[in-house]
């Protein structure tokens, strides 16, 4: 591993809180010490004890149950004293660990040991509690809450319980009932889910879980009620009858009465189990692969004699999967594709984008008749809603035949209009496809679509998230406005879309059929470049030596090696791995270069990730029709493995099975995931390869654990994997980067110096012609370092004129650019609600500022407030003073004077008054006291 060299940048990752020990059983055994540092547990028969102790937290285990566990055939002699040395090894790693309160201790106890922890350290416990908790919450008719407590809940799973012992022989009874509990929490996660109208969201989830255990007749009957939720009755039905038949072959028997009771609701198209208005529509809690790769771990679900019976929960009526509708038209915002974190302000400033869908009454059949009206409006509904989800959006609801939708509600995204205009584009493509089934002439379909983008209220009630949220702000208005204004066919966009989605205007005013609309979804699929990609690199040499150095070593030992480069937004990243790249592409004789970004969006082709890289390996084209697609395929495998490869059509369908569309491709197993690692390897040994992945926060754990395993394969290769990531990556794996000792490593990327910053500046003007006098101080204190900051700082003072500046402006306060205002809300919004919350009572006071002051604008303790501070210092918000001006008190800056503006601006007016009227009360309390 690199050494901790802090001129170079390279450090082992660190949580961004000071958190004690941390231990996780679901999923392979992991011990995470109070700096964030893995704490190694080496021998299968140490992680074996700890494990089977951490399944028992504070109980005595006899001895004789270790020795049982570990040994369950013939025992060796030396079995107590051998279990006595690991006790002994792990007395010692978890030292290492412990604070200085001795967080958890192992004692001998008799009969055997007992591991002193508190609960909350372990996964395990995490996830029972936010079972309970949600299950509660639906008992209380909270189906939003729990929903949310099942999502975490079931975030704490990583795998399969102890998966490395499993692997390993471990066959404990344990391990198959915390399996059935994952199981458990799955299935009341999709019953909240449906009671919140979120019937689309689980459709998928529930096939394959349905699908992995069939004799469940939960599962059965929350599989039909989506089913029915989502126009599929005859499916629905033929989904009893299969079950219907299993029950009477297995055990000459018959469904429950609950069973038969919803079987009997769907064919009669009883009203009672149609949806309610959506609420919360989020994300699958895993793609598919995902959840089908967990099920497939398990192994664990009941047998095939087992059958579990559907039951309604606690106090609820016969269709207990059934809530009352919400009215039909909402007038307030709700979530679809976002959730509302706890913890949000009640009002915010916030930029949106709105998308108004209108769909003339002509194209639905009906005509005067409200209730037919209704019925086929539904459809064109559910379009709706889909596409939002699907785009991360927020369905605000309908009036007549306008249908709303709302992006960075919940949370703000750099690229919100983009998905704005995505979504509208998807939205008109359906509609236009969906106007035969409906009864409409050809032709005859009107349907209009605005989108609009600028700054609105947003205000929150003391509910939370369960209660919708109100927006308020003259962009509804002016999105009417425009949708008014819009010829059937059209996409119209505002300015401030058009400039903040980057588009090229030619074409995006044109009336649009299927075919074209299509076409500008796939061109707007395309990633565009990084800001400020093409800057000069600066102070950058360092961290540059070290990626030639390792792909040198790679090359010259064979073997492969991981790099994570690591750092907030803008700092830099996808810039020094560009110019890596062109000194790797500059001997393009002598190694492969394979570049990927994950995707925001989803990709135009449709393909997952993997499936990319096989793309790139073999050369595919977006545009190649099947056939095509299988030759260069042939030919690739031919070139790598081989003419006389005895597996090779195994291998080539594995790789077309990745490289198929996502929504038609089916579910990618391990083989699959296999076969590309076998393609990359072979590419790496006719010559080296150096694989570079960007934005690897976004990637599923698929692909994590793909990556992973490459840099841990045994095989003699020359491969360099490079990935970027933010540090949100380090929150959802605290060992990335620092499992493989000798094989992986870890880059962290800091802020620009004054002296780098004004060389960047100079250098950038020196290109563009421009002749003016650099301020330093100003430089650094607008900046922070940042490089993104810095190359629009160039960009904005090397403007000549009011009004060139306002192009990179827009229509924000002077001296802000667009860009900038983008990337600092979604940088803000990604933070924890308490960090936010601090940073938003910071940023009303002065420049400076100081950690009680912050405690007293916000009514919370001093200790809460400077442990969040120092949250946001290692998040490069802030920067503590080395000295404070007043004793006693931390002091602090904001790193960069516009995420102090953009912080503010998010503000509502009378908190900031109030804010800055504590602050002042506090600062003349310490100088009275001072005197």
């Amino acid at each position: 591993m690199l050494s901790q060299d802090q001129r170079s940048g390279v450090a082992v990752p660190r949580p961004d809180d000071p958190q004690p020990v941390r231990f996780r059983v679901l999923g392979p055994l992991a011990v995470q010490g109070r700096d964030g540092r893995a704490i190694p547990v080496p021998g299968t028969k140490q992680r074996a004890v700890l494990g089977y102790l951490l399944l028992h937290p504070n109980q005595v285990v006899a001895t004789s149950r270790l020795v049982d566990a570990l040994w369950p055939g013939r025992k060796p002699v030396t079995a107590r004293k051998m279990v006595q040395n690991a006790v002994s090894a792990l007395r010692t790693a978890l030292a290492r660990g412990n604070g200085p309160d001795d967080e958890v201790v192992l004692l001998t106890h008799a009969p055997g040991y007992l591991l002193r922890v508190d609960p909350e350290l372990i996964d395990l416990h995490r996830s029972r509690r936010l079972a309970e908790q949600g299950r509660r919450e639906l008992a209380a008719g909270s189906p939003a809450a729990a929903a949310e407590s099942f999502r975490q809940a079931l975030a704490q799973w990583n795998g399969a319980v102890l998966a490395d012992l499993v692997e390993a022989g471990a066959s404990w009874p344990e391990l198959a009932a915390m399996s059935e509990e994952r199981q458990a929490i799955r299935e009341d996660r999709a019953d909240a889910e449906l009671r919140c109208g979120r019937h689309q969201t689980v459709l998928g989830e529930l096939r394959l879980l349905a699908e992995a255990d069939p004799l469940n007749e939960r599962l059965c009957a929350l599989l039909m009620l989506a089913l029915h939720r989502n126009g599929k009755p005859v499916e629905a039905l033929e989904l009893y009858r299969r079950q219907r038949d299993l029950i009477a072959e297995r055990f000459d028997s018959e469904p429950t009465r609950e069973l038969r009771d919803l079987e009997r609701a769907v064919r009669t198209r009883d009203p009672a189990i149609d949806p309610p208005a959506p609420a919360h529509t989020v994300p699958p809690l895993a793609p598919p692969e995902e959840v089908a790769a967990d099920l497939a771990a398990d192994r664990s679900a009941p047998p095939a004699a087992t059958r579990t019976v559907f039951r309604p929960p606690p106090g609820a009526p016969p269709s207990a999967l059934v809530t009352e509708a919400l009215p039909s038209a909402p007038v307030l915002a709700t979530p679809t594709g976002e959730d509302a974190p706890p913890g949000h302000a009640a009002g915010e400033r916030k930029r949106l984008s709105a998308v108004l869908v209108r769909v003339e009454p002509p194209a639905v059949v009906g005509g005067d008749d409200a209730e037919a009206f209704d019925i086929r409006f539904r459809e064109v509904s559910a379009v709706v809603a889909e596409e939002a989800a699907r785009y991360g959006g927020t369905v605000a609801g309908r009036i007549g035949s306008t249908l709303l939708m709302l992006f960075g509600v919940f949370r703000s995204r750099v690229d919100d209009a983009l998905r704005a205009v995505r979504a509208g584009h998807a939205v008109h493509d359906r509609l236009l496809r969906l106007a035969l089934p409906l009864g409409v002439v050809p032709g005859a379909g009107r349907v209009r679509v605005a989108v609009s983008t600028g700054d609105a209220l947003v205000r929150f009630t003391e509910a939370g998230q369960d209660a919708a949220p109100m927006v308020v702000g003259a962009l509804l208005d002016q999105c009417l406005r425009q949708l008014e204004s819009a010829e059937p066919g059209h996409i119209k966009l505002c300015d401030a879309t058009r400039r903040a989605a980057r588009l090229v205007t030619a074409g995006l005013g044109d009336p649009l059929d299927s075919g074209s609309a299509s076409a500008a979804v796939a061109a707007l699929g395309r990633s565009p470049a990084a800001p400020g990609a093409r800057a000069p690199l600066v102070e950058r040499e360092a961290e540059l030596d070290v990626l030639t150095a390792l792909f040198n070593q790679a090359v010259r030992t064979g073997r492969p090696h991981q790099i994570s480069v690591l750092g907030e937004p803008g700092v830099g990243k996808t810039r020094l791995v560009q110019e890596f790249a062109r000194l790797v592409g500059a001997r393009a004789e002598d190694a492969h270069l394979l570049r990927l970004r994950m995707p925001v969006l989803g990709r135009p082709t449709g393909r997952t990730a993997l499936g990319e890289l096989v793309g790139l390996c073999a050369g595919l084209h977006p545009a190649d029709p099947p056939h095509t697609v299988d030759d260069k395929l042939s030919a690739a495998l031919r070139r790598w493995l081989g003419p006389r490869v005895v597996d090779r059509e195994t291998v080539l369908g594995h790789l077309r099975a990745l490289v198929a569309p996502a929504h038609t491709g089916g579910v990618l197993d391990g083989e699959a995931v296999a076969a590309c690692r076998r393609m990359l390897e072979a590419l790496a040994a006719e010559r080296p390869l150096v694989l570079v992945l960007e934005d690897l926060h976004l990637a599923d754990d698929g692909v994590l654990d793909f990556v992973d395993g490459l840099a841990e394969s045994s095989a003699r290769i020359p491969l360099l994997v490079v990935t970027t990531a933010r540090p949100d990556l380090i929150e959802r794996r605290p060992t990335w980067g620092g499992g493989g000792y000798r094989t992986t490593s870890t880059m962290h990327l800091e802020p620009l110096s004054q002296d780098a910053s004004a060389r960047l500046v100079s250098r950038l003007w020196e290109q563009w012609g421009v002749r003016r006098t650099l301020d330093r101080s100003d430089l650094t204190s607008v900046t922070g370092g940042i490089p993104l900051f810095v190359v629009e700082y160039a960009a904005l003072f090397g403007r000549p004129s009011p009004a060139e500046r306002a192009e990179v402006c827009g229509a924000w306060p002077e001296h802000l650019p667009e860009r900038v205002r983008a990337v600092v809300t979604e940088h803000i919004d990604a933070l924890r609600p308490q960090a936010k919350a601090v940073l938003r009572d910071a940023s009303v006071q002065g420049p400076r500022f100081w950690s009680e002051a912050v405690a007293a604008v916000g009514g919370r303790e001093v200790a809460e407030c400077e442990r969040w501070l120092a949250h946001l210092e290692r998040r490069h918000f802030l920067v503590r003073a080395d000295r404070s001006s007043i004793p006693g008190s931390d002091e602090y800056v904001f790193r960069s004077a516009w995420v102090r503006e953009v912080t503010r601006l998010s503000v509502l007016q009378p908190a900031r008054r109030e804010g800055r009227r504590r602050a002042d009360a506090w600062l003349a309390e310490r100088a009275a006291g001072i005197r």
